[in-house]
């Protein structure tokens, strides 16, 4: 995760790194705090980039950029971020 950030496109490998591992079973609740764990080590530009990254795993975000499971028509938080 931490080579991913740093990278030349930081915020997509890092995201790209994290789907990744979503897609192999990894618990969200692990990665979240092996992200927040890495965020003392980061420049502030990467700290934002991580955050934001971290903000789409556990749904802080507009519905069509969650990580995870994203709500269909009908579903009770469908379209409220």
């Amino acid at each position: 995760m931490f080579e991913a950030v740093e990278g030349l496109n930081g915020f997509s490998s890092l995201r790209d790194v994290i789907v990744s591992f979503i897609e192999e079973g990894v618990d969200p609740d692990i990665l979240i705090r092996d992200m927040t764990d890495i965020l003392a080590l980061l420049t502030e530009q990467h700290e934002e980039m991580m955050m934001e990254v971290m903000d789409q795993l556990v749904g802080h975000c507009a519905v069509t950029q969650r990580i995870l499971p994203r709500p269909e028509p009908g579903d009770p938080d469908f379209g409220i971020r």
